[in-house]
């Protein structure tokens, strides 16, 4: 059985119901009887609908993003969120760090390495992903759960939310964060990738987005922002990886990463916003 489930038992929770689960056996069992057979990568799959499973990440999307975070941006972004929950996690004996669409872990696995104490969740819609996450570390749990519904983790359980590059479920942040708590909200600023967005016409990213994520958090107060930037010369093969790893990959087909790859050097602006939150401790008190 993988070790960083059996160490969040505490505060993970039945899909279905919410109760305390227990994982014995390679399965992940609750009180009113639901189970869930661990798989033998080590991961649990806690989805209970199968809607949107189409938006999940595909290996090939996974094996681009594994081969773009070992570059120098996301590598010192990596670090700098590591120190930032270490700072934050000095005071409490076994911090608890959930990370919400996590893809392969690569951020809470960052932070792990330097709290060293803590426990981690991260979970993901793609079982790819999870796979990736399980065997990457035996500290980070690693969970296939939908970001927009309930999140399979228990109330006041959690006191670090990082939320990089996810989908942003405010709600159940709020609904699993320990009374001041931190959320940790990684999001691209307009002209992240704007080179590579304007040649192979990608995705736009909202020029408003900071201020969009800053009026949904009324029951949090803004501890500091700041953006970590770069530019880096990317070639068509790390072009193609940076496109097919993120929302554009859904879209890619095999003629246009074909084009890329051919594509000449390309100077690209890598410009991401990182802002910390604590939830108002008496938004916590009033519930």
């Amino acid at each position: 059985m993988s070790e960083a489930l059996s160490a969040a038992q505490e505060f993970l929770r039945c899909p279905h119901c919410a109760v305390s689960i227990k994982i014995d056996a390679g399965v992940a069992k609750c009180d009113a009887g639901h189970s869930f057979d661990v798989a033998r990568q080590g991961y649990v799959n806690f989805l209970t609908n199968q809607t949107f499973i189409k938006n999940a990440d595909s290996a090939a999307m996974v094996k681009a993003r594994q081969k773009m975070h070992a570059r120098p941006f996301f590598q010192n972004l990596a670090l700098q969120l590591a120190q930032v929950c270490e700072s934050l996690c000095r005071d409490i004996s076994v911090p608890v760090i959930v990370e919400p669409g996590g893809g392969t872990g690569f951020y809470a696995h960052a932070a792990t390495q330097v709290a060293s104490s803590s426990a981690a969740v991260s979970f993901d819609i793609s079982v790819h992903a999870a796979k990736v996450c399980a065997r990457q570390s035996n500290r980070i749990a690693a969970v296939v759960a939908d970001v927009w519904q309930p999140w399979p983790i228990g109330e006041n359980s959690a006191d670090i939310v990082l939320s990089v590059f996810s989908p942003r479920n405010f709600a159940e942040t709020k609904r699993v964060l320990k009374s001041g708590g931190t959320l940790i909200v990684v999001a691209p600023e307009h002209h992240h990738l704007v080179e590579l967005r304007n040649r192979f016409n990608a995705l736009n990213i909202q020029h408003d987005k900071s201020e969009t994520i800053s009026a949904l958090l009324g029951n949090f107060t803004k501890i500091e922002q700041f953006v970590h930037q770069s530019t880096e010369l990317l070639d068509g093969q790390a072009m193609c990886e940076t496109l097919l790893s993120g929302p554009n990959g859904h879209h890619l087909k095999p003629n246009d990463m074909e084009a890329i790859l051919e594509s000449k050097p390309l100077d690209v602006t890598h410009s991401v916003s990182i802002s910390i939150w604590k939830l108002n401790i008496d938004e916590r008190q009033s519930e």
